[in-house]
This record gives C-alpha cells, structure tokens and sequence, in this order.
C-alpha cells in the first residue's frame, strides 16, 4: 500500500471529501459556514496550505463557495450535485464506412510514423529476448515440444507475483493466467464477468480498441470525461457507482492512453472503495504502468482492493511482437482460464520463458530505467514543437509516461477527419480524436506518437500539421 508521505501530501482530497459527504447527507445546510483555514488545520492536524486546498477544491468542484471576508460557504442547488442528471448509457454503434477505413489505415505504413503507440526497434531489448528464446530453445526443447494449454509457464507467472509486491500487490502465481498479449487478458475479463447489454463505465477520451472491443461484446458504454487533471472526473465515476447505472468500470488507470495521465493513489482508493460498496466490477489495463517516468512505480487499483482484475503484459516494454500478457483475478479464475482455454488454449511457452528470464536476471529493471528515461526525452522536444508551431489556444498534455500525447486544436480548426487524410496523403500517420469516443467531441483533437525519436523529418511533419491547422483558422 501506499507510504505514509503520499497520504500525507493527498490529505487534502481526504477532507474534501469527507465534507462533501456531509453536504451530500444533509449535515452542512446551503449557505451555511464552512470551518475556516485555521479551524481546519488545527481539527485534521495539517497545514493552513493544506486546509486552504481543501476549501479551493470544494469551490472548483462546485461544493462551497467563497466570500470576500468572510470565508466558504456551503453553495446552493446542493439537490444538483446529489442527484447529478443521468447519463444513459449508449449502445456502441457499428463502425461508419469513413471510421472503419480510418482505423484499417491506422498502423500501416507510413514515412512519418505518429500514430502508434509503442517505439523504433532500437528502444527494446530485442536482441537480448531473441538470445534468451535461442538458449532456451537449445536448453530446454520441451517447450516447443509440449501442448501449448493451462495457464502458462509457472516461473514466469512467480517472477510477476515477486514484482507485483512493488507496486502495493500481494498476489499468488496460481491467480496469473499467461495471455496473447494484454488485449485478451481484457477481453476474457470482461467475458468472464459481464453479459450482453450490462453497462461498463470508461474514460473519455477512450482507447479505441477498448471501445471496439465493448461493441463486438454487446456492451453499453458511459462515457466519463478527464477533468482538469488529464485523469477521469472522480465524482462523477462514483456517482454513476453509487447510483447502480454501471456494472462495471474499463480503466487505463495508470498513464492513460491518450491522455497519459495516471489517477492518483488517493482517488484510486476512493474510486476501489466505492466499486466494492456498490458492486461494481473493476478491470484495469496496466499495460503501460512500466514506462511511467517517476521514481516510483504507480500504484493499479489492484493495490486499493483484492476484487480488481488486473491485465498487463510485455507488449510496450520488452518489445511490440512479444505478445505476452497476463490477468491476475481473486474471484473469477476459473471463468477466465476456462475461456481462454476454449478460444487459443494457450500461449507460446518459449516466448514466456524467454521473459521469466529476462525478470530473474534483473535484465528487465535494467532496461526499464533506460526506457523512460529515453521515453521522457523524446516526449518533450514533441510537445515544445507542438506548442510553438500550433496556433494559440492548442492544447497538448503532458504525459507522465508512456508514448504518446494529445492534442486539442482551437475550435474552428479544420474537421481531424480531413486532417488525418491530407496527413496520409503526405506520409505522415497520426490517430484522429474521433475514434477515442462514440460521438464527435474529439473531432478537433489527435493523438501523436514520441516513440520513434525526435528529427528533422518528424518536426517538417509537425510544422506542416499546424501549417494546414493555421491554414483553416484564417
């Protein structure tokens, strides 16, 4: 779990919301007073900086308001923010004929490549796995030889047991199942837990694959949008928890992707404790909980309560052709292992060897470091290129790991539809806002890949994006 110093330096959001309770319930009355600065401090033993966050967070949340000499007040129209209107959910509809041809076209070839989200070659231990799969190709032939089936190979699944007790997991290998990379382990997830027509909650903007993946299982989706912070409006999750409009809730709750946020310890515990109070089922993609580029590892939801399903895998840090991942579940096992022994049975033993080896040997960690650090420094000369060259009024995130950035053109620029195709058309590959969402809100918006370096051609491509950007606003 969590140290001591983290909830200390998020005691603010603790308070907060612990004073909304009491609004909410009927405690503190509209326009009555709110304790003051050094009421708080001196009650919840912290400072006046942290008292004083604690009533700016209610204000921007709509909570208190403030009045000049004369401090915070509970607002009115409290009824508004306890019954917040309802959002229903939407059916995924089936793909339009101009998405489906912009999502078959993302990831091919292309000169300038922006549009995925993984590296060059060059970023990965590549040579160092394909000796691994040699050695243990010679050393030990049954693993070509033998059945591919059960739920992997167990040293592999022991060295992400020892690991995972890092970022605040205390989990057994005989609770791992190995899959085809992270995507399946959510896939037999939500097979294994949900029915047509149940109602899962995600992130907006959302990983289209995510959102696609819903749609072939006949699943209804709510859409939660980031708020200021980059990460999911926590308030307005819970409250669809609490109101029972969800069953479950699909999250990249570490370094989103597009955004590249990760939630904080404090509000993941808050968002673990109310899915558990109110049923709601939690899976989580960590695939991209490795590349953050703090000193510590983020936390998954997992470390908050045992009844997360957490996937991850290799994919976006050994190398994007290794196709190893893995879900780690306390109640539903034996569903998902069944599952996945009825759709591919199993998963390459001598690739899954190959990476127990690379995690025993330390060669992961090593490498780990290396990678964000590099990750880190080719984000940024992007972001410096994108807000310099890009009118005013863009918008580009700042990821806290991973790959990618999002950017968010001035209203009034040119339709990202026919910003992707003048794109293509010149070489340059970028993934268009709109299929992160069910609906057009990201038509302005894109998302662009770090990882395959910073050079001359790749800041031509930017200068020529914002050139056609520019071009649309006169």
């Amino acid at each position: 779990m969590p140290d001591e110093r983290e909830n200390q330096h998020s005691r603010y959001r603790q308070i907060a919301e612990q004073i909304k309770q009491a609004i909410r319930n009927g405690t503190l009355l509209p326009d009555s007073r709110l304790p003051s600065v050094r009421t708080l401090a001196v009650q919840y033993s912290v400072s006046p900086t942290t008292a004083l966050k604690t009533l700016r967070t209610l204000e921007d949340e709509r909570f208190a308001v403030a009045k000049p000499k004369s401090g915070f007040f509970v607002a009115r129209r409290q009824a508004n923010i306890q019954a917040p209107r309802a959002v229903q959910p939407r059916l995924i509809a089936p793909l339009d004929e101009q998405t489906e041809m912009h999502l078959a076209i993302l990831g091919s070839e292309c000169r300038v490549r922006l549009d995925l989200a993984n590296g060059d070659s060059s970023l990965y231990p590549v040579k160092k796995i394909g000796l691994l799969m040699r050695q243990m190709g010679y050393s030990k032939p049954a693993l070509l030889g033998t059945t591919v089936k059960g739920t992997g190979y167990l040293p592999l699944k022991q060295e992400i047991a020892r690991r995972a007790i890092a970022y605040g997991c205390t989990i057994r290998a005989d609770d791992i199942l190995i899959t085809n990379g992270c995507i399946e382990a959510v896939s037999l997830s939500l097979r294994a837990t949900l029915k047509p027509g149940d109602v899962v909650a995600v992130e907006s903007p959302c990983y289209f694959v995510l959102l696609q993946m819903l749609h072939n299982l006949n699943l209804r989706v709510i859409e939660v949008d980031a708020g200021p912070e980059g990460y999911v409006d926590v308030e307005k999750l819970t409250a669809l928890f609490r109101r029972k409009a969800v069953q479950a809730f699909l999250t990249i709750s570490n370094v989103n992707n597009p955004l590249g946020k990760s939630i904080p310890n404090e509000q993941k515990a808050h968002i673990a404790r109310q899915a558990d109070e109110n049923d709601v089922i939690m899976i989580e993609d960590d695939i991209f909980g490795d590349t953050a580029f703090g000193e510590r590892r983020p936390f998954p939801l997992r470390a908050f309560s045992p009844n997360a399903i957490l996937c991850s895998g290799f994919s976006k840090t050994v190398a994007p052709g290794i196709r190893i991942g893995w879900v780690h579940s306390v109640n539903v096992m034996r569903k998902i292992a069944s599952l996945k022994y009825t759709s591919t049975m199993g998963t390459s033993m001598l690739s899954q060897a190959a990476v127990a080896e690379l995690l025993r040997s330390g060669g992961y960690d090593a490498h780990l470091r290396k990678l964000r650090r590099e990750l880190a420094a080719q984000i940024q000369p992007l972001r410096q290129a994108l807000l310099r060259e890009f009118p005013p009024g863009t918008r580009v995130s700042e990821p806290e790991g991973g790959y990618v950035v999002w950017v968010e053109m001035p209203r009034g620029a040119l339709n990202v539809r026919e910003l992707f195709l003048k794109a293509r058309e010149a070489g340059i590959g970028i993934a268009p806002g709109h299929i992160f969402a069910t609906d057009d809100r990201y038509d302005h918006c894109f998302r662009l890949n770090a990882g395959f370096g910073w050079n001359d051609e790749v800041a031509q491509a930017i200068r020529q994006l914002a050139q056609w950007c520019r071009e649309s606003l006169l």
